[in-house]
């Protein structure tokens, strides 16, 4: 075999319409291919051509995901028990803090500027201007304003807190001196109230018979007792009464006394004993030794201003039990005033324990707490 008979043969150009043919078939192969990798990343489906609105997406759901139990044969650890939350303490009170005045008319007036909460010194003003919005867009921060240091509000300047107590009735032994003459007898304080509106008497009895009572009735509400009737009536004497009229702003004597200006919170002879167990109730470390408060005191005939100096608790026997007791002192402020003694018990929900008034012809009334009776 010669070399020549090897050599491969070679083929004939093609034509150029068969070239162009298999260039058409290639390119449209690559078309394929890059159609279906490159789409199938980009391709989001949408509303289809000439829909009238996109299908709308459906709204998320939440469903409960049980945990698969353990095997029978595992060990359970315990979970770590959460940290128990500290209980919120009272408002403290710097034991060298100096005696404040508490104008309970003033404290309650509608135009007193409520303070902040005692450590919330850095709380905005209300006035305070927005953030520039262009600062904001812009991506810089704006310099805020500088941090004025305020002193923390004093307690005569927190909002009054109250908490009524329950529906009870407190009775006393007494000892009264009257003209010169002493006399043992019996009194009771009974209090009723269904969230709104209370009743509260006091009486005075011997051998079941009334020597002297004190009737109270009106509405509870954020500034605790709001009187509407209060009367008084002794032994063998007319009932006098003193009508709050609250709308007008005045009280109106029965006794034909001129009618008093009606004060913000103010109180009447026997409500006032609620009152102040109320007070204290509601925040029992607001008033320490030292301290004074004053409010508007409605008598049978005539409004007067009492002021009560708050003397340190003390533990006081009474034939009712041993118990502690802060005491609150009112000074005659006149002629014809009468000085009262009052020691409120906190296991008596701050009800009065104890209670002494004072008339200036020497005549005394000095109850102490027996037994209670719920209602």
């Amino acid at each position: 075999m010669t070399v020549t008979d090897c050599a491969p043969t070679a083929r004939p150009p093609l034509p150029p319409r068969r070239t162009w043919q298999v260039l058409a078939v290639g390119a449209l192969v690559l078309a394929l291919h890059w159609g279906l990798l490159g789409g199938a990343l980009h391709w989001v489906p949408g509303p289809e051509a000439g829909s009238e609105a996109a299908t709308p997406p459906q709204s998320l759901s939440t469903r409960l995901v049980t945990a698969t139990p353990p095997p029978a044969d595992a060990t359970v650890q315990p979970a770590a028990a959460a940290p128990a939350q500290p209980p919120v303490p009272p408002r403290p009170r710097p034991a060298e803090a100096a005696p404040q005045h508490t104008d309970i008319a003033a404290a309650l007036a509608p135009d007193t500027p409520v303070a902040p909460p005692p450590g919330d010194t850095h709380a905005p003003p209300a006035n305070a201007p927005a953030q520039d919005t262009a600062s904001a867009q812009s991506g810089t921060e704006a310099t805020p304003p500088p941090v004025i240091e305020t002193a923390p509000p004093k307690p005569a300047e927190w909002p009054l807190q109250f908490a009524f107590p329950p529906s009870m009735q407190l009775n006393y032994d007494v000892t009264g001196l009257t003209d010169g003459q002493k006399n043992v007898v019996s009194a009771s304080i009974v209090w009723r109230h269904d969230g709104a509106a209370y009743q509260a008497s006091l009486q005075v009895t011997k051998f079941m018979v009334s020597l002297r009572q004190w009737n109270s009735k009106g509405a509870l509400t954020v500034a605790g007792l709001a009187p509407a009737r209060f009367g008084e009536k002794g032994f063998r004497r007319a009932e006098v009464a003193s009508h709050f009229v609250r709308e007008e702003g005045r009280v109106i004597f029965s006794a034909n006394s001129a009618p008093a200006t009606l004060l913000p919170g103010a109180q009447d002879h026997m409500s006032v004993f609620i009152q102040l167990a109320s007070m204290w109730a509601g925040e029992p470390q607001r008033f320490g030794a030292g301290d004074t408060l004053s409010f508007q005191s409605i008598g049978p005939r005539q409004a007067e201003t009492w002021t009560f100096v708050v003397s340190a608790e003390e533990r006081i026997s009474l034939p009712g039990g041993t118990v502690q007791a802060v005491k609150l002192t009112r000074e005659p402020n006149g002629e014809y005033s009468t000085k009262a003694e009052i020691w409120l018990a906190p296991q008596l929900a701050y009800m009065p324990a104890h209670i002494r008034l004072s008339e200036p012809n020497g005549n005394v009334l000095d109850m102490v707490w027996t037994d209670t009776l719920p209602l």
